[in-house]
């Protein structure tokens, strides 16, 4: 059995400028980023992928929190982000 790493993936380094989006694209965005958001808060504690990593592998629970806590950061920090150009452009 393989693990991999359970965090969903997410970077904003190629991501498009939160100034260069329009307000559909950047309500799009949000709606991708609450999904990732979600996704990483179901895997974080105890979830299965945290008790496989344990049970097979004990750093590879650590890790895996620390990857789920990332990615949550990150795409909050990125939400703020498009949300104060949502405010900037007076989307509605």
């Amino acid at each position: 059995m393989t693990l991999a790493s359970c965090a969903p993936k997410y970077t904003a380094a190629t991501a498009k400028p939160a100034s260069e989006l329009s307000c559909g694209e950047i309500k799009d965005e949000q709606v991708k980023l609450a999904s990732i958001r979600a996704d990483a808060e179901s895997k974080k504690g105890v979830s299965k992928e945290n008790v496989l990593w344990a049970l097979f592998f004990w750093p590879g629970a650590v890790v895996n929190e620390m990857d789920n806590r990332d990615v949550i950061a990150k795409v909050d920090a990125r939400d703020a982000e498009l949300t104060k150009a949502f405010s900037a452009k007076s989307c509605k």
